[in-house]
């Protein structure tokens, strides 16, 4: 089975199981996770076969999601899909649910923040920390005027005495 097999067969478990956003955001994961198996130097194949049958994964993610809270995540469900690849230790973290796992299977949500709202309050910090940096600089100008003129007459003079 190749990647687009894996990935068809994916959509195919998940259409009509799950809303299309979540198939959606399933597939771009596991096809993310593949490539980046891929480029670290793993082979499709070894990749595919961690992973396992997608219907498994399908029926998994579609019982995580059918739950009242819709983010449900148990760590067995968690090992279920992720069948091969990194076992959890402690602590671990599903990025499709976006939620933190923990060991005795509670879990905690996420506060994912809009990247808009990640950029206003960044340059809102930098606006501030350059507001104070100016403020301190506005106060020290005057000293720093008068230490050059005395550093600049010292230097006259000693370049005339010789």
């Amino acid at each position: 089975m190749g990647k687009q097999e894996f990935l068809d067969g994916l959509r195919a478990a998940l259409s009509g199981e799950v809303a299309s956003g979540l198939v959606a955001e399933n597939l771009n994961y596991y096809e993310d996770y593949i490539n980046m198996e891929i480029r670290k130097g793993r082979t499709e194949e070894e990749v595919l076969s961690a992973l396992g049958d997608p219907r498994l994964i399908a029926k998994t993610i579609a019982q995580t999601h059918g739950t009242e809270s819709g983010a449900s995540f148990s760590e067995a469900g968690y090992r279920n899909v992720r069948q091969g690849g990194p076992q959890p230790r402690g602590n671990a973290w599903d990025y499709r649910a976006g939620q933190e796992v923990y060991q005795n299977g509670e879990s905690r949500r996420a506060v994912r923040l809009p990247g808009w709202l990640v950029a206003v309050l960044v340059m809102a910090v930098f606006v501030v920390l350059f507001s104070i940096l100016f403020s301190v600089l506005a106060y020290l100008a005057p000293l720093i005027f008068v230490v050059m003129a005395v550093v600049f007459l010292i230097k006259l003079f000693r370049d005339w005495l010789s």
